[in-house]
C-alpha cells in the first residue's frame, strides 16, 4: 500500500448515498482524509455494489451538496424513514470492520 494521505483521527469512515450523475443516489463508503464545510475527501471503498480493497481504492472528492437526503432515497429503503435528513453517517474503523463495507 503506497497511500500518501493520512486518515482523520475521529470517526475516519463515512457511509452515505451520493447523488452524482446517476439516476438515483448510490451508496458510498469512504475512508476520510479531509472533511470540510463543502467537501469530503478520501479513499472510496464502496460504490454501489462494487467493493474495493484499500490498496485498490480510488482517492475522490465529494461535494456535500450532492450527498442525498432521505427524501431522495427509495421509499422501501430503511434510511428513508426520517424525512429530509442527510444520509451521511460517520463511523469508527472498528464499526467498519465488524459490520463490513
Amino acid at each position: 500500500m503506497n497511500k500518501k494521505e493520512k486518515l482523520i483521527r475521529n470517526l475516519p469512515a463515512a457511509r452515505f448515498y451520493y447523488k452524482g450523475s446517476h439516476s438515483h443516489p448510490v451508496r458510498r463508503t469512504v475512508l476520510v482524509t479531509e472533511i470540510g464545510r463543502n467537501v469530503i475527501r478520501g479513499y472510496e471503498l464502496r460504490e454501489g455494489s462494487d467493493v474495493r480493497e484499500f490498496s485498490k481504492a480510488l482517492y475522490k472528492t465529494y461535494s456535500r451538496s450532492k450527498i442525498a437526503t432521505t427524501n431522495q432515497c427509495r421509499k422501501d429503503n430503511k434510511v428513508s424513514t426520517k424525512k429530509n435528513k442527510t444520509t451521511l453517517n460517520r463511523v469508527s474503523l472498528k464499526n467498519l470492520v465488524f459490520d463490513g463495507v
